[in-house]
This record gives structure tokens, C-alpha cells and sequence, in this order.
């Protein structure tokens, strides 16, 4: 089914409508991933089998593996290079809030 991926658009959009700029977009696709990738951890390492079914059955992996699960070839490409684009603008953010927090 598609409710992953509907999941991530409809969350996305929700960030979009109500902050409206791209920062927030962009802060908003990596705690997505970062709480998924969190939680990928979560079920590799944890000794509960059921949480580790319901977590390996309801929640992806990560944003890539949301996009390598509807996409191929030259669109999955496309797409992930979006994604590493989305990456570096987030680096940016991350390195600026830094040197500002520095300089207070």
C-alpha cells in the first residue's frame, strides 16, 4: 500500500501550509528521517520480538528507502539527488545556527 509515502507527503505539506518557507521544510524531511533512521536503530538492537514486528512491519526505514520502494532507474536517481541536495542545505543551516549560537 501507499501509506508511507502518503504519510511523508501529507506531513510535508502540513510543515509547508503552516510555517511556509523552505527552512522549515527542509528541518522538517530530516527529523522525519532522523526519527525513522531512530527507530530502525530501535529495532535492530531491541530484544522485544513484537515491538521489532511492529516497528519492521508499519515504519520504514528511512526517507531513501520510501523513495527506493515506489521509484526506479533514472527517477530514483533524480530524486535522491533532491534529497542529497535537501542534505547539504541542511548541513548549511546546521553550520549556521552554530556559528551564530558561537558568536552570542
Amino acid at each position: 500500500m501507499y501509506i508511507d509515502i502518503i504519510v511523508l507527503v501529507v506531513l510535508i505539506l502540513l510543515v509547508f501550509i503552516f510555517f511556509r518557507n523552505f527552512s522549515s521544510v527542509v528541518y522538517a524531511v530530516f527529523i522525519i528521517d532522523l526519527t525513522l533512521r531512530a527507530l530502525t536503530y530501535v529495532k535492530w538492537n531491541i530484544g522485544l520480538p513484537d515491538v521489532k514486528n511492529v516497528i519492521n512491519n508499519y515504519i520504514p526505514e528511512s526517507i531513501p528507502a520510501i523513495i527506493g520502494k515506489y521509484l526506479n532507474g533514472i527517477a530514483y536517481t533524480v530524486v535522491i539527488w533532491v534529497y542529497i541536495a535537501f542534505l547539504f542545505v541542511f548541513i548549511g543551516y546546521l553550520i549556521r545556527t552554530f556559528i551564530k549560537k558561537r558568536r552570542k
